[in-house]
């Protein structure tokens, strides 16, 4: 019996041994703090208006369109869609915007269609759009320059996404004349 626990003991040390040494790895140069080297902004240099489509409408001109306070709102994503929450005193929205320059309404109302969206056909500003439903979330996508949208996903009850998406298109709509 003694043994048994030896030997039992013996293949658990072997077996740590072999997790520890599998899983470490000797990595040349000094470590340092993220953020702590030299910053690579030749992008931002070379195309200084890249990520300009977020600032289509200011931080200031979302919140109120989503009925927050412009102090209760922040950028949480740049990038190929841009999106913001805002504290709504009926509670927290989600507000993403995207632009694929490529793209079209005909493949934004396939995509919708696929993914069970309930879809309405619309004229926002006088350009072609659709709405888009899905739970308390809702979209609005319109043919101007490949495909523009905003959707706006409360994570409360009772807040008007669809007017609010609306309000933002016809906004990002009058920038654009």
């Amino acid at each position: 019996m003694r043994a048994r626990r030896v030997l039992a003991g013996a293949a658990v040390v072997v077996a740590a041994a072999g997790v520890v040494t599998g899983c470490s790895k000797v990595v040349d140069g000094t470590a340092a703090r993220e953020g702590a080297g030299p910053r690579n902004n030749d992008s931002q240099q070379t195309y200084p208006n890249l990520l300009k489509e977020c600032d289509v409408l200011t931080a200031d001109v979302i919140a109120k369109t989503v009925g927050a306070d412009p102090a209760d709102i922040q950028s949480t994503f740049v990038g190929a869609v841009c999106r913001w929450q805002a504290a709504n005193p009926g509670g927290l929205v989600d507000i993403t915007r995207f632009w694929f320059e490529q793209g079209s309404l005909d493949n934004e109302k396939k995509v919708a269609a696929a993914l069970n969206y309930q879809v309405e056909t619309k004229n926002i500003a006088g350009v072609p759009s659709i709405l888009m439903h899905s739970g308390d979330a809702c979209g609005v996508a319109s043919d101007a320059g490949g495909v523009v949208g905003w959707w706006v996903n409360p994570q409360a009850p009772g807040i008007d996404a669809c007017g609010m998406a609306t309000k933002l298109m016809e906004l990002t709509l009058a920038t654009s004349s």
